[in-house]
């Protein structure tokens, strides 16, 4: 079973924890065939070690590596390639399923984030997440990433 596995935008944005198992992938290919039978297609890491591409390529999913430090938050250049991978996965069908270690703080600012991309207020993001996904966003840096995304798109904040 994927570790906290959970549809932020059913059926387009989902996010978890760590795939394989804490231990390395023992786990990998059950995970992997688990996340294709709930409709992912499309896979970002934002763990330190990626996971091996033949294995999400035999599952015909495309995959994202953006290594995050643990309890940091990402660059907005990380933000804008992780939005730019969610659409362009959506636009072609392929549902995402973003994780880090525990699927709370990495994943959650990446969720928040891709709520920002689509209207809603850096605040209302946040809510919308920790609703969901409770526990999600876990440091001020990384709150404070998702309100400078908004910024960057022109929102008030």
């Amino acid at each position: 079973m994927v570790f906290n596995f959970g549809w932020l935008l059913e059926g387009r944005l989902a996010g978890a924890g760590q795939i394989g198992g804490w231990e390395g992938d023992e786990r990998l290919e059950d995970d992997l065939d688990l996340l294709a039978a709930q409709g992912v297609r499309a896979i970002v890491s934002l763990t330190a070690n990626a996971l091996p591409a033949g294995e999400v390529a035999a599952r015909d999913m495309a995959y994202l590596h953006l290594p995050i430090q643990d309890m940091q938050s990402p660059s907005l250049g990380d933000i804008r390639a992780f939005v730019q991978f969610v659409d362009e996965a959506v636009e072609q069908g392929r549902p995402v399923m973003v994780h880090c270690s525990a699927g709370l703080g990495r994943t959650g600012t990446m969720l928040a984030s891709y709520l920002v991309r689509m209207g809603s207020s850096a605040a209302d993001a946040l809510t919308q997440v920790r609703n969901l996904r409770p526990g999600s966003v876990e440091t001020a840096a990384q709150e404070r990433a998702v309100y400078e995304y908004a910024v960057h798109l022109g929102q008030l904040t």
